[in-house]
């Protein structure tokens, strides 16, 4: 078995807060998914199904990288007080604009590793591209 090459301390901490960012988006992805199922909107549902898929995957490749077990980490559920769908889908939309930014602003980290910044700019791609499609299903759900 390959051991992973040791990281610089920033690059474990840009990582680190990338990896609870992702799981918490991927628990209230899921959750959302739950409640739009409910309000009959298939579109959004499967967007939002994949996107936690993408989030879990993509925590699954950080986990390794922080030095955590897979499994080790439990993340915490979305904040219940929010009420509706459509609150849920513009402050998943907010969230997922904010961790966009700040992956680009963590791949910007003086004297990061090559592999860390090409890592975080994907997941800054990630987090658009999730943006967008995620914009597009709820556009086309109310068309």
């Amino acid at each position: 078995m390959s051991r992973q090459p040791e990281l610089s301390p920033a690059a474990r901490r840009c990582l680190d807060r990338q990896l609870a960012e992702a799981l918490d988006l991927a628990v209230a992805c899921h959750e959302l998914s739950v409640r739009t199922r409910g309000d009959g909107d298939p579109l959004t549902v499967v967007v939002l199904q994949r996107l936690a898929s993408d989030l879990t995957d993509l925590a699954g490749s950080l986990l390794p990288l922080v030095g955590i077990d897979d499994g080790a980490t439990t993340p915490r559920p979305p904040d219940s007080s929010l009420s509706g769908a459509d609150t849920w889908l513009a402050e998943l939309d907010n969230r997922l604009g904010l961790a966009g930014l700040e992956a680009e602003v963590d791949a910007m980290t003086p004297d990061l590793e090559a592999g860390v910044v090409r890592l975080l700019s994907k997941l800054a791609a990630l987090y658009q591209g999730s943006r967008e499609l995620l914009l597009a299903a709820a556009a086309g759900d109310r068309a």
